[in-house]
């Protein structure tokens, strides 16, 4: 844990601006007011819903935040050699054209068509999450050994071993006590657990399952979904883009992983915030996603586990 909080504090010394940081939350709290006040991503981003226009919409959704952060570092005279860098820019297309992909896939129902409603739907539910596996970790790791040399061509955090393990179990520890406080927000159980949209109850009665079974697919494919998120965020929107905009990179990176957010309880949404610039420091600094992935899986199966208590309590 010292050495998380030693993080910390080297971080803050050298690249807190109490103005750029000032600017940054101003347009981040009014983005998320706006999105949910007149709940942009339904009432708007749904008409692109499973269309390959969506692939454009959500590539340039989760692009704004980022570009207009770099440009609050412009304005603020932190760092403006990234607006002429052809490095910058090749590496912003590649980024968040993969992110657009990756959030707006929907080749895979092809697979399940025909079957079963309740055989397709837990399918295409469970091989959704999956599937940034394959249409945003692949591509990275290929990107990475394209464009990286040395010491950067590490597949963006994931070939990096040397990790302990010890101080995220103590954040991961730190963080339930909130989570499970947070369980019993109206909102928050609502929205959890996601197990139970998934009709894994249906697909094991009509294939002669027993629960625990789909229970444990489901939560495998929801899992894995997060090595792509932290791979893409920690990984390439931090340590990519850390040679041109240095530690600035984390702040940018933020307010786009802040977008990803949106559609989820408020309260996730503000604290992806807090928990995306902590793990996005520790990434600058260690050059390692695993311990964002570890963290990432807990919360997401922590979040599960106590909205079902909830539901039986």
């Amino acid at each position: 844990m010292k050495k998380i909080i030693g993080y910390l504090r080297s971080y803050l010394k050298d690249y807190f601006n109490p103005g750029f940081y000032l600017a940054t939350a101003i347009f981040l709290a009014a983005c998320i007011f706006l999105n949910y006040y007149f709940d942009i991503d339904d009432n708007f981003f749904d008409q692109f819903h499973r269309s390959m226009t969506d692939w454009a919409a959500m590539s340039l959704f989760q692009a704004f935040p980022f570009l207009m952060t770099c440009i609050l570092l412009y304005a603020f005279g932190l760092k403006r050699e990234w607006a002429s860098s052809k490095d910058f820019w090749l590496r912003f297309a590649i980024g968040f054209i993969i992110l657009g992909f990756s959030r707006g896939f929907y080749f895979h129902r092809f697979l399940f068509e025909g079957m079963a409603s309740a055989d397709s739907y837990f399918l295409m539910r469970s091989t959704r999450w999956a599937s940034s596996l394959f249409n945003m970790v692949l591509p990275l790791i290929i990107v990475n050994l394209l464009i990286e040399k040395g010491k950067d061509r590490n597949l963006y955090g994931l070939r990096n071993r040397h990790f302990d393990w010890k101080p995220y179990a103590i954040l991961l520890l730190i963080t339930s006590v909130f989570l499970a406080i947070g369980s019993f927000l109206g909102e928050i159980k609502s929205y959890y657990p996601r197990y139970t949209r998934s009709r894994g109850s249906s697909f094991a009665e009509a294939n002669d399952l027993e629960e625990w079974v789909t229970v444990l697919i489901y939560e495998l494919a929801y899992g894995s979904s997060f090595v792509s998120v932290e791979m893409i965020f920690r990984g390439y929107l931090v340590m990519a883009f850390s040679r041109i905009l240095g530690g600035y990179a984390v702040v940018a990176m933020v307010t786009s992983y802040c977008f990803l957010h949106f559609g989820k309880p408020l309260g996730e949404t503000i604290s992806s915030i807090f928990g995306g610039y902590v793990l996005g420091i520790i990434a600058y600094y260690t050059r390692n996603i695993w311990g964002g992935i570890w963290i990432h899986m807990g919360v997401a199966w922590l979040m599960e586990v106590f909205a079902y208590l909830q539901g039986i309590y």
